[in-house]
């Protein structure tokens, strides 16, 4: 039978030490090995807007993509519902056995779009940033952010973190219980050029629809993850900045579908898609150079695919299994 995990289940886990930020982080992982190996199936991220008619990406559509993992043996499918309330995200994922065919469990929650989200980031991070980077900016203050700056302190060397948003107060709230929650110095910055200019490590994760980072702030040796909006004509990052670094993407198809930070260089005409490396998981197994120097700027461009669910709910639903939790779906 399969198992249904809820947010109580999955909150359960997480206050029982039953999966860390840095388990989450290894799921994940080995999502892109397996990408790298070429032992991944997916279906790019299909979108079907609520009003054909309103179709920016603040606007309401249920999305849904789709993976097959042909190493680990398992499939599912990922589909949820955007926007209907502001900032809203109803996400159901779907896990079956690669085998056999049968599902194996069904989980609800925001969280698996957040944890997958930092994840992933901490991968990229790992893969891509210097040896020696301790400093990171952190440049929105939503939903998706402290999980971010939790996964990635989990599996690197965090030492400062300077955060920017827009509103001061909601800034510094964030900050307090970031730095309480790390137990790590997360300081208010002025502006996100403040905020970026003596950094390490740069993530950013805002709504924006233009960019909140310019190139020219961008230091040497500095790594990028681009984790917030995924829209043909929306951006976070400027055309100097992704014209300066070395980017790697999650999966190129949906890349090239998306993310706005490629889409608007190019059809500028300021840079071709051979601008692109390639992809996170060709870095992480050798097929693909990721950083080739300490002064070399990297960029890590996401949207989000299936295919990093597969790998993150299928540990949650072993460890939930082997907690007894969660409810059984009965045929």
């Amino acid at each position: 039978m399969a198992l249904y995990l809820g947010q109580s289940d999955l909150d359960t886990l997480f206050a029982e030490g039953l999966v860390t930020p840095a388990d989450c982080v290894e799921a994940v992982a080995g999502s892109f090995h397996e990408q790298g190996l070429r032992q991944v199936g997916v279906m790019p991220r299909q979108i079907v807007w609520a009003d054909a008619a309103q179709t920016a990406p603040r606007s309401p559509a249920l999305k849904m993509s789709a993976a097959y993992m042909r190493g680990s043996r398992i499939m599912g499918a990922s589909i949820y519902a955007v926007q209907f309330t502001p900032g809203s995200v109803d996400m159901w994922l779907t896990v079956f056995s690669g085998v056999t065919g049968q599902m194996i469990g069904v989980l609800n929650s925001k969280s698996l779009s957040i944890w997958k989200t930092a994840a992933t980031a901490a991968v990229a991070a790992r893969c891509l940033a210097r040896s020696d980077a301790h400093r990171v900016a952190l440049i929105g203050t939503g939903s998706y952010a402290m999980a971010q700056i939790e996964f990635l302190a989990a599996v690197m060397e965090v030492e400062k973190i300077f955060c920017f948003s827009r509103n001061a107060d909601t800034l510094r709230q964030f900050c307090i219980r970031a730095s309480e929650k790390l137990g790590l110095p997360v300081s208010p910055a002025a502006s996100a050029q403040a905020a970026v200019e003596d950094a390490d490590m740069i993530t950013t994760i805002t709504i924006s629809p233009t960019p909140v980072v310019l190139g020219e702030w961008l230091p040497a040796g500095v790594h990028c993850n681009v984790m917030g909006q995924h829209a043909p004509g929306a951006r976070e990052i400027d055309t100097r900045g992704v014209l300066e670094s070395h980017v790697i993407v999650d999966a190129t198809e949906q890349a090239f579908n998306e993310k706005g930070e490629l889409l608007i260089p190019i059809s500028e005409g300021a840079m071709t898609s051979n601008h692109v490396a390639g992809e996170l998981g060709s870095v992480l197994t050798g097929n693909c150079a990721g950083r080739t120097s300490h002064s070399q700027k990297t960029m890590f461009c996401s949207g989000g695919t299936a295919f990093e669910y597969m790998g993150l709910c299928s540990m949650l639903l072993e460890r939930a299994a082997a907690a007894g939790l969660g409810q059984q779906l009965k045929p």
